[in-house]
């Protein structure tokens, strides 16, 4: 292949935009690598797939990590990329290059993919939806299902039966299915507009022609319509300035690889947040008035604010906490708790 020359910054978003597909670790053959083969990029992790047209018309395997850092570094408008046998060469100005080793023959099983016929206008909505909900999903792999976020022709929704989201919305799918809460919040920030669905995936692709697959599975899922009420709730009035107590809550509890989750303890005078993390933790009182028991529950940051945002009432339980925002309603378990653990 003779050099081509390419814009720098240019092939660097290419590559990031199908970056959802890589894998930190060889899940499977080449599932770490940038794969370029017909004119287009391909990742795959075995439960996500990224395709995007390629500005290098090259066929192989290359390491992502080294090539993006690379291109990163440098500062050149273009560079030029060359391939050879066993390389990717990479060459700046003057006398700066770089080359990276390629495999030539593709082991990717991409054969896997099914190609999606009926492409659908995905709902305005659905990223949000799926950026709101998916963090409400388990991390317990021994509950398959509730590690996934749950998309219904009338909603996305996601439990890990400490919690539940609920955003109402005519979602396009012919049927129930079940995708990994990991794997369906990649497509979050990448302006989805079509979805198509084939048996064993699901497929997503915006205007700049990425495509992004999920693997899609048909499990039951529970069935959580009664917990999403506000039956035996007292009405809460939420304070102002709650979101600015959050962030800086969230500088903290964001460091927990387990789980970014902050605390929230609520008494008859006062809310309190509390974030932490292995740097230290913050802490913020503001007024409220609640007539009901003390309670504390932990919550997602994202969804507290959202909460804030759609709705300044609550209903609060010793059991439950519940929120109707009208576009997305969310329900948390509360536990009894002793005053001396708020300050």
């Amino acid at each position: 292949m003779a050099p081509v020359r390419v814009g720098r910054e240019a092939l660097l978003r290419v590559l990031e935009s199908v970056s959802p597909g890589l894998s930190s670790r060889e899940m499977i053959d080449q599932s770490s690598c940038y794969v370029f083969t017909d004119g287009q990029v391909f990742t795959f992790n075995d439960e996500v797939a990224c395709c995007r047209k390629s500005p290098l018309l090259i066929e192989g395997a290359v390491k992502a990590k080294p090539l993006v850092e690379l291109l990163s570094q440098l500062k050149e408008d273009d560079v030029l990329i060359e391939q050879t046998d066993g390389e990717l060469l990479v060459r700046g100005k003057g006398r700066r290059k770089a080359g990276i080793r390629m495999e030539e023959k593709v082991r990717l099983d991409i054969e896997v993919l099914e190609t999606p016929e009926k492409w659908r206008r995905v709902p305005q909505e659905f990223s949000e939806a799926i950026a709101l909900v998916h963090s409400c999903a388990s991390t317990d792999a021994d509950q398959f299902t509730l590690t996934c976020v749950h998309i219904h022709p009338r909603y996305i929704e996601a439990c890990d039966r400490f919690q539940i989201a609920r955003y109402p919305l005519k979602t396009g799918v012919a049927e129930e299915i079940l995708v990994r809460a990991t794997s369906i919040k990649r497509i979050c920030g990448f302006d989805m507009t079509e979805v198509s669905e084939t048996p064993s995936w699901i497929h997503f692709r915006n205007p700049a022609g990425l495509t992004i697959s999920c693997r899609r599975y048909l499990d039951d899922y529970l069935r959580l319509d009664t917990f999403i009420t506000a039956e035996g709730t007292t009405p809460v009035e939420l304070p102002g300035g709650l979101a600015e107590v959050v962030a800086k809550a969230e500088i903290f509890s964001g460091e927990n690889a387990a789980g970014n989750l902050v605390r929230v303890d609520l008494r008859s005078d006062r809310i309190v947040v509390t974030g932490e993390g292995a740097s230290g933790w913050f802490k913020e009182m503001k007024r409220v008035s609640f007539d009901g028991e003390p309670i504390s529950f932990l919550i997602s940051p994202k969804l507290l604010l959202e909460i804030t945002r759609k709705s300044e009432r609550c209903g609060i339980s010793n059991e439950k906490l519940f929120v109707d925002g009208g576009s997305f309603v969310y329900a948390t378990s509360t536990v009894m708790d002793d005053d001396e653990k708020v300050q």
